[in-house]
């Protein structure tokens, strides 16, 4: 009996596997590549858009990182604790039925395994913004929010930032 060897098949079955691997691996740094996270901001619209005197947005609170959570309430807990002074608790070291483990303390027992609260974030100080990527002149000089880009930070001048949209907002230019 002779084996017939499908040479056609075979090249087809290993440019596949190929391309599947090249497929794999360009997903597999496609997040690296994503765009950066648009924020909004507001500020006072400062300059006229010449190269001497750029759109500028002064005043602006950048908006807290993303990893950073706000501080929890004094005494608040995590399990759904605070159920009322004087309760059954939650059973920790007693059975069904039996008192509970604390001697009835309710409240003074809720506390007990409560993670610290974490002090809140510090909000980051004023800050201007140079605007690139849109005419700003409808809101010369007006207090306006802006959606898109924030750029990496500069070495000196001011940090900039890609407007992707534009609007009058409520507020005063001071």
């Amino acid at each position: 009996m002779i084996k017939v060897i499908d040479y056609d098949a075979m090249k087809l079955t290993i440019l596949g596997i190929i391309a599947a691997g090249a497929v794999a691996f360009g997903l597999q740094t496609g997040p690296a590549q994503t765009p950066p996270e648009t924020i909004k901001v507001r500020g006072c619209l400062l300059g006229n858009g010449s190269n001497e005197n750029p759109w500028a947005l002064h005043g602006v609170v950048l908006p807290a990182p993303p990893g950073a959570t706000p501080a929890s309430a004094p005494g608040a807990r995590g399990d759904g604790g605070g159920r009322g002074a004087g309760g059954r608790g939650r059973g920790d070291a007693a059975g069904a039925g039996a008192a509970p483990a604390d001697g009835g303390r309710g409240a003074a027992g809720a506390e007990r395994g409560a993670a610290p609260a974490r002090p809140a974030p510090s909000p980051q100080p004023p800050m201007d913004l140079r605007l690139i990527g849109v005419d700003m002149s409808p809101w010369r000089n007006m207090f306006v929010e802006v959606e898109g880009a924030l750029g990496p930070r500069p070495a000196s001048g001011l940090r900039e930032f890609q407007v992707s949209s534009a609007r009058s907002a409520y507020g005063e230019c001071r």
